[in-house]
């Protein structure tokens, strides 16, 4: 089957390009809304639009279906999109309540032409606010629920046996590129306060750090953002403390290996749409703390790792809406992962049953081949 795509970023490697029977034609440089995306910005600072266009003439004839990532398609092709918040994608207009925005109902129309064949969103969170979005169109909501589907990303396992954790020091590791928004600074905290409790040590902890230091903002914190000092701080406790290791970027094979020694996983993030590094790590037999936000608490349930609660709003995400909001939320996260990393110090056995069901949840939810039959199915509908 030849598949069009919009890109080979790596939304479409975990969600899209999967099969290798299957051709994938990348249209990415053939989408008119990429450069009238562009003249728009640049001349009238217009949002950007998620919408895929493809020049007709170009499309070959053989091509069966076009898969997009989080964009809506204007082509007579036939077209299945996965998203991983809503469909469409509208970004706000200050001032202009989002649906009552025009462009919102206008893309809409696209959804519920009969070219559009699926939607699937990768979460059971991403699906409710979906249907939520939808409840406030019911006109178009009675064409596009028929084509909502759900299925989330596919991940071979990669680790057999049992995981052992009695070793004098137990590893943890963080990755993430954008480590404040990721729970990196919390992180550091979190165990900074434990050794200065004399709970944890160099000698019993090693917490290795994958991430980018200079990727300060934080998506979440909205017009909160942290100042100056506490990234110093934070930076100056990494630095200072023999149990961390900072590392700014490993490959993903060297990643992989990483994961394979380590007994916990974190993950204590503000913001995130889906969480591919906690399957990653999963599927290496390292069980996770994680937060509850968005697809977290799906991924991550109680017999596979262990999470940290915090109050969500009906997008399944934490809520800034002052300083005091997110000092609120920080103190929160850290005192929860203090106790988290208390447990699983205290209870090594803890870890072992929790790889165990992390590996088989894997197996059972993300298996690759399940996934390329349910996706096929989908195909199959154009």
């Amino acid at each position: 089957m030849k598949i069009i795509v919009s890109g080979r970023g790596y939304p479409e490697k975990r969600n899209i390009i999967v099969n290798e029977k299957h051709t994938y034609i990348d249209f990415k440089y053939k989408n008119i809304w990429l450069y009238l995306n562009k003249i728009k910005q640049k001349s009238v600072k217009s949002n950007k639009a998620f919408i895929f266009h493809p020049v007709s003439f170009l499309i070959p004839e053989d091509a069966q279906v076009i898969h997009l990532f989080n964009e809506v398609a204007c082509t007579a092709k036939r077209w299945v999109s996965t998203f991983e918040t809503e469909l469409p994608r509208v970004l706000p207009v200050p001032g202009l309540p989002k649906l009552t925005n025009p462009e919102l109902k206008k893309q809409l129309g696209l959804v519920t032409a009969p070219q559009c064949v699926a939607i699937v969103a990768i979460s059971e969170a991403t699906r409710q606010i979906q249907l939520k979005l939808l409840n406030a169109f019911p006109e178009e909501a009675s064409l596009i629920t028929p084509k909502l589907h759900k299925l989330h990303p596919p991940q071979p396992v990669l680790y057999e046996g049992q995981r052992p954790a009695q070793e004098s020091r137990l590893i943890f590791t963080f990755v993430g590129n954008e480590f404040y928004r990721k729970g990196g600074a919390e992180i550091v905290l979190a165990f900074t306060e434990l050794a200065n409790e004399g709970l944890v040590s160099a000698e019993t902890v090693q917490v290795n750090i994958i991430g980018n230091l200079n990727n300060r903002y934080n998506f979440a914190h909205g017009r909160y953002q942290d100042e100056d000092y506490f990234y110093q701080q934070v930076e100056k406790l990494l630095r200072s403390s023999a149990m961390f290791t900072h590392t700014e970027f490993l490959p993903n094979n060297d990643l992989v290996d990483l994961f394979k020694r380590t007994h916990v996983g974190l993950l204590p993030t503000w913001q995130d749409t889906y969480g591919f590094s906690v399957l990653e790590m999963q599927a290496c037999g390292c069980p996770v703390i994680s937060t509850n936000v968005r697809a977290l608490p799906e991924i991550n349930p109680p017999d596979a790792g262990w999470m940290i609660e915090c109050p969500l709003n009906d997008m399944f995400e934490l809520t800034v809406n002052s300083a005091d909001d997110k000092a609120t939320l920080r103190k929160l996260i850290v005192s929860q992962l203090k106790s988290r990393i208390q447990e699983v110090v205290a209870n090594r056995d803890a870890i072992m049953s929790r790889s165990q069901s992390a590996l088989r949840r894997i197996q059972d939810i993300h298996d690759p081949v399940r996934f390329k039959e349910n996706l096929n199915a989908i195909y199959g509908s154009a």
